[in-house]
C-alpha cells in the first residue's frame, strides 16, 4: 500500500527535516503512486530515485550536526531510507503490476516513431502499453493468458481490454492483422520468449522487446539467439525510458 511505503520513507524526516534531497525523493515517489492510482502513467522519466554518493556524503554531514549522541540513530534511519528507495520497483510491481518503466512521454515518443503500425502485445500483464497506444491514436491488440491474475491482487486491475490468449496462440490468431509484436519484461526463467522469436521470424513480423539484455528479463536462450538491430527510432524512444535502479532495461528491435 502507498501509505505504508510512504510512511516508511517519511520516518527519516524526523532526523533530516529540512533536506531537499530527501523531500524531493518522497515527493517524486508520492506523485508516481498517485498517478498510477488514478489509472494514469507517470508523466516523465522517473530516473534519479536512488541517492548518489555525493548526496549520501552530504546527508552524513548533516547527521554530524547537533546532538552527536543521535548520530547512530540518524545513520540507521538514512540507511533504511536508502534501502526503501531501492525497493521502489518491487513496491510498484506489487501494488500496481507495474514492471517495465512505462511513462507517458515514453509512450508518446513510441507512437510518434511508429505511427502506422498494427501492434499485438503479448504477455501484456495489466495492459499499460496497449492502453497507452490506443489512447494516443495507435492500434494495439492486447493479449495475456491471465494465469498470474488469479494469484496477484494487481490482476484485478486491467487498463484496457485484454484478450485471454497465450503468446503463441495470439500470434497464430493475429499475425495476418498486425505488423509488430510487443513483448515487455518476459520472465528470465522461461523460454517462451525464444518460441515467440521463432514464430515472429516465421511470419516476418517486426519485434519490439522491452527488457534487460542478459539480465533481469528474458531467457538466456532468447538473448543468445536474438539479433539486436541498431535503429535510430529505437534510440529516440529510449531517450525517454527510465532507469532508476540497477536494472538496465530498455527497448530493443529484435530480428
Amino acid at each position: 500500500m502507498k501509505n505504508e511505503y510512504i510512511e516508511k520513507l517519511n520516518e527519516v524526516k524526523k532526523f533530516f527535516p529540512d533536506s531537499n534531497i530527501i523531500d524531493s525523493r518522497i515527493e517524486k515517489i508520492d506523485n508516481i503512486f498517485d498517478t498510477l492510482s488514478n489509472d494514469l502513467l507517470p508523466k516523465e522519466n522517473i530516473s534519479g530515485i536512488e541517492l548518489s554518493e555525493d548526496e549520501i556524503t552530504s546527508l552524513f554531514q548533516v547527521a554530524l550536526q547537533g546532538d552527536l549522541n543521535d548520530f547512530e540513530v540518524k545513520v540507521n534511519s538514512l540507511e533504511e531510507f536508502d534501502h526503501q528507495l531501492g525497493e521502489l520497483r518491487t513496491e510498484l510491481q506489487n501494488s500496481f503490476g507495474y514492471w517495465a518503466n512505462i511513462t507517458e512521454d515514453f509512450m508518446e515518443e513510441f507512437v510518434k516513431q511508429y505511427p502506422n503500425e498494427g501492434f499485438l502485445e503479448l504477455m501484456a500483464g495489466n495492459g499499460y502499453i496497449s492502453s497507452a497506444i490506443n489512447r494516443l491514436g495507435g492500434t494495439a491488440i492486447c493479449t495475456d493468458n491471465l494465469s498470474w491474475s488469479k494469484e496477484s491482487k494487481t490482476g484485478r486491475k486491467q487498463y484496457t481490454n485484454i484478450e485471454e490468449l497465450d503468446a503463441l496462440n495470439a500470434i497464430e490468431k493475429y499475425h495476418n492483422q498486425v505488423s509488430t509484436i510487443i513483448l515487455a519484461w518476459s520472465p528470465d526463467r522461461e523460454e517462451i520468449d525464444y518460441d515467440i522469436l521463432e514464430l515472429v521470424r516465421k511470419y516476418q513480423l517486426q519485434f519490439l522487446v522491452i527488457g534487460e539484455k542478459n539480465g533481469a528479463t528474458n531467457s538466456a536462450k532468447f538473448w543468445s539467439n536474438a539479433q539486436l538491430i541498431d535503429d535510430p527510432k529505437i534510440k529516440k524512444i529510449n531517450k525517454f525510458y527510465s532507469n532508476y535502479d540497477i536494472v538496465d532495461d530498455r527497448l530493443y528491435l529484435v530480428e
